[in-house]
């Protein structure tokens, strides 16, 4: 696989674990924030925002590990890095007290944090049950065996799955995937262009023609289901009248996924009119207001779009397609806007269309982050000021949302972190669980470190991520979402959208490790 061996890989991943030049750059450093306040475990070298006393010259750092062994060191700062004990503290429980030292006594108790520190990579991970383009094409095909899927045929959404009350993150999907399929798999590719079509077709059915938010697919919708009774998605139910804007931006790469499959030019207009409203639209930072009123336009939050993962790369097909520049120049104004504000500040708010607006670092998430780190390895990967931006992105991500052994005995979700299947993606704070669509994303996101040069242990760490997306599939071929417990794996436990998102990681992957390996060959 690597040129390093297993045992290598893990030695290297613990020492960059323990430096602090790989750290996750937690605050203090250049003005930099404090953001891991509401953090619950940490796998690289954190700090943390303790208070200095004046007149205070030393600090005492005091870590117990679960074994009940204390590890210490001194410091000038409150704010230092653990980096002095953290190679030494073993996975599980630490408890930090930080004291105030006078004339060499500890004095003064500043703060005290109780977090979980994670394990790094190591060699002992468990491996594929599986090749990864088997598995892909296994999602796929049973995608296709599901009503969900081939109720398309009819030109409607599936009125018994729950999940089509978010039309524009769920159908797109379907369109995107569609797309996939008929491509790698010839004779099947009739029935599932036309799921694709019919799916875009019916979105553009239900976008509104007039009004402030023309031409802007739904973000909810209930009325496709056919008796009151199956109307349970409260979510949908309760905002039924508002747009998320990231979702639009969802529809509009389908759409142009779409014409380029097929060579119709309704579906560029469709796209082009989704990215009429971004540009009539954008703010003076360079985002666009995450929460608009459906019926009237009205902004009914302060929250900003986290754009890179969705509306970026929207705006940036939109331009390869047309060579209109004025898309180029949205695209590049929104990325300006994460380097200045989100880079800076490290608020990587969990935006998603079941969730609540957050604020002050409440609610992470590494979707962004990945994002950002993606676009740097393509586009910047011989620039060694940008790909640093991207270790340092790379090592957050990982930091707050790869387990890959142990989680944290404690979350908001009240689980038993103990059955989590690791190794895994969380997705967000609030929904801090492995997630198989979180897990494909990062593993995504290593993979695109390696191909830009930063070093086989990102591949290795791609694959051990992907390995886990193996084994949590069923023999039916469908992935499971959240990954809470053996148990979980079973049951009424399904985002297709989510699926797809795990599918093409493991065809891309597959097809990459290939190449690779008949590259080596010559």
């Amino acid at each position: 696989m690597n040129d390093m061996t297993k045992k290598e890989l893990a030695a290297l991943a613990f020492e960059e674990c323990t430096s602090e030049k790989t750290t996750a750059h937690h605050g203090g450093g250049a003005g930099r924030p404090f953001w891991n306040a509401e953090a619950i475990q940490f796998m690289y070298v954190p700090a943390f925002h303790f208070q200095a006393l004046p007149g205070v010259k030393e600090y005492r750092f005091e870590a117990k590990d679960e074994t009940g062994a204390l590890h210490v060191f001194n410091a000038c700062e409150p704010t230092a890095l653990l980096a002095p004990i953290w190679g030494e503290i073993p996975e599980g429980v630490v408890e930090l007290k930080v004291w105030g030292r006078v004339d060499g006594e500890d004095k003064y108790l500043v703060g005290a944090r109780t977090f979980f520190k994670l394990a790094p990579f190591s060699d002992d991970l468990p491996g594929a049950a599986c090749g990864y383009k088997e598995a892909a094409m296994r999602a796929y095909d049973f995608a296709m065996s599901q009503s969900l899927v081939n109720h398309w045929l009819l030109g409607t959404p599936d009125p018994d799955y729950d999940h089509n009350v978010y039309p524009s993150k769920m159908i797109s999907s379907v369109v995107n995937a569609m797309i996939d399929y008929a491509r790698l798999v010839p004779e099947k590719s009739e029935e599932a262009m036309k799921i694709a079509v019919n799916a875009a077709d019916y979105l553009i059915s239900i976008t509104p023609t007039e009004g402030p938010m023309a031409f802007l697919p739904p973000t909810y919708q209930i009325d496709f289901r056919d008796h009151p009774e199956k109307r349970n998605n409260l979510t949908a139910a309760d905002r039924l009248h508002t747009v998320m804007m990231i979702y639009p931006a969802y529809v509009g790469v389908a759409y142009l996924n779409l014409e380029k499959a097929t060579g119709d030019k309704k579906y560029l207009e469709a796209a082009e009119k989704i990215g009429d409203y971004f540009r009539a639209h954008i703010e003076p930072a360079g985002s666009w207001y995450l929460i608009r009123d459906y019926r009237t336009g009205e902004v009914l939050s302060p929250n900003l779009c986290d754009p890179l993962g969705i509306i970026v790369p929207f705006l940036s097909k939109l331009y390869e397609r047309t060579g209109e520049e004025s898309w180029k120049k949205l695209a590049d104004c929104a990325i300006r806007y994460v380097e200045d504000k989100v880079m800076v500040t490290y608020e990587w708010e969990g935006q998603f269309e079941d969730s609540v607006c957050s604020a002050n670092y409440s609610n992470l998430t590494h979707y962004g982050a990945s994002a950002l780190t993606r676009y740097y390895a393509a586009h910047f990967a011989d620039d060694e000021a940008y790909m640093a931006k991207a270790d340092d992105l790379m090592c957050c991500v990982e930091d707050q949302f790869v387990v890959w052994k142990k989680a944290a005995p404690w979350n908001k979700n009240d689980f038993d972190t103990t059955k989590f299947l690791t190794p895994a993606g969380l997705e967000q704070y609030k929904w801090y669980v492995p997630i198989d669509a979180s897990t494909a994303d990062i593993a995504e996101t290593f993979l695109a470190m390696y191909k830009a040069g930063r070093g086989e242990l990102h591949l290795a760490k791609a694959m051990a991520l992907a390995d886990g997306i193996t084994r949590s599939q069923r023999a039916n071929g469908m992935i499971p979402t959240h990954w809470l417990s053996e148990e979980s794996l079973e049951g009424d436990n399904f985002w297709i959208n989510c699926m797809f998102v795990s599918a093409s990681l493991l065809s891309e992957l597959g097809t990459f490790l290939e190449e690779k390996s008949a590259t080596e060959s010559l």
